[in-house]
């Protein structure tokens, strides 16, 4: 479990440089080179606690209880949920294809993963298990929202809204980490 609160702090982190290279590189009217100097340093450190996130969170947790999900269906069902949006986001809303869609769905499948496992493992109630599976779709939900219209938005708006899935999904991390420190167990 420990492994796993690790992982989850890790994103915490990985979105806050994600949030700080964004910043940096992306403002309107600036131009910069997003790879070199820190901002490339910022990049790679995005990457490598993004990377360490997910594996840490990744971690298994020993099973008291039956899983609410079958782990078994969870990585075919972000690939056909990605499909779906790539084909819905492209074709009906014209939207440009880019990285960030398969980040949702990554982070949707992850944290759904996470807390399918703390749940079997006892360290979250079911009660708080359906909480933070309301937090993670609603932040889901938030994020397509906001994919789809970054480009049918004003530059500045644009830039800020860009921001938000991060932030969002720091949060859900850090409430997840508080609520299994309290205790919160079934």
């Amino acid at each position: 479990m420990r492994r796993i609160l690790i992982g989850q702090v890790s994103l915490i982190i990985c979105c806050t440089l994600y949030i700080l290279w964004w910043y940096r590189g992306y403002r309107p009217g600036t131009t910069v080179d997003r790879i070199e100097g820190l901002n490339g340093m910022l990049l790679l450190m995005t990457a490598a606690f993004g990377l360490a996130g997910v594996i840490m969170s990744a971690g298994t947790v020993p099973e008291l209880y039956p899983a609410k999900i079958d782990p078994l269906y969870l990585i075919p069902a972000g690939v056909v949920i990605y499909v779906m949006l790539l084909l819905i986001t492209r074709t009906v809303f014209h939207r440009v294809v880019t990285t960030e869609l398969i980040l949702i769905v990554l982070w949707v499948v992850l944290e759904t993963a996470v807390i399918n496992k703390l749940n079997a493992g006892g360290y979250l109630s079911d009660k708080i298990f359906l909480f933070m599976a309301i937090v993670i779709i609603a932040v889901f939900i938030l994020d397509i929202v906001l994919y789809v219209a970054y480009y049918r938005m004003e530059e500045m708006r644009a830039f800020y809204a860009a921001m938000v899935p991060l932030i969002a999904a720091a949060v859900t991390s850090g409430m997840l980490v508080i609520l299994v420190m309290n205790g919160n167990r079934s």
